[in-house]
């Protein structure tokens, strides 16, 4: 889960421009580095329930953004082994190795007689002789096709394509998940002062639960601060 601490730490990182903070964050959120795995993540996090939406805007007009439009054609994971040059090659959807985010990175283990190599780092990548990696190539470009049959949303004519680029992966995860962290300190207080929640509160309540909490809490507040209602 991803909860109200969560989304405020994420935020934080992003308005102050501190992106190893922020996916190091997620990442370890998400539990994996495979992008399926995360793009997954996101979409079952963000739209867990079923009036969840984004908003964005788009020629000067809002549009809502909920689960069915958003994220579609997501691909499974599929592992498929090649033989190339004597190397047994494993390949799957790409992970983000190091920050970075690239086709290479849907190697995930070469295989040389008795030798294992698992690529985990991009000092790992750049040991593959360029040779063999123009062989692989070919093995990993229908994975990039099923990747860019992706949309990231899709309501109506406002539609936006998937690519396999860490800005944009960074870009999902600003757009479901950040917010403003002045209004989250704000709401986070309010709750603390009103109706005694602790910090470690919002370590167990989600951004939508928390919102449940807030909106009932301000209704109780204002009803309590308005003399026709309290008077009656």
């Amino acid at each position: 889960m991803v909860s109200y601490n969560d989304v405020s730490k994420l935020t934080y990182y992003s308005e102050n421009k501190k992106k190893k903070e922020f996916l190091d964050l997620f990442l370890n959120l998400a539990g994996s580095n495979n992008v399926i795995h995360i793009l997954n993540f996101i979409k079952h996090e963000r739209f867990f329930e079923d009036t969840s939406s984004i908003k964005l805007n788009f020629d000067n007009k809002e549009v809502l953004v909920f689960k069915e439009n958003f994220l579609l054609n997501l691909p499974e994971n599929n592992k498929t082994t090649h033989f190339i040059d004597g190397f047994e090659v494993t390949i799957d959807f790409p992970n983000i190795i190091d920050y970075k985010c690239s086709y290479m990175h849907c190697i995930k283990e070469l295989k040389y007689n008795d030798d294992i190599l698992t690529l985990k780092t991009q000092e790992d990548y750049n040991t593959i002789p360029l040779v063999l990696m123009n062989k692989i190539k070919p093995c990993i470009e229908p994975y990039l096709i099923d990747l860019h049959k992706t949309f990231l949303y899709k309501v109506g004519d406002v539609q936006c394509g998937f690519i396999l680029d860490i800005d944009l992966i960074i870009k999902i995860i600003e757009l479901t998940f950040v917010h403003s962290h002045k209004h989250i300190v704000q709401e986070k207080l309010f709750l603390m002062k009103e109706y005694n929640f602790t910090y470690n509160d919002f370590d167990k309540m989600s951004f939508l639960e928390t919102k449940q909490y807030l909106k009932e809490g301000i209704k109780i507040v204002n009803e309590r601060n308005n003399p026709k209602t309290h008077g009656a």
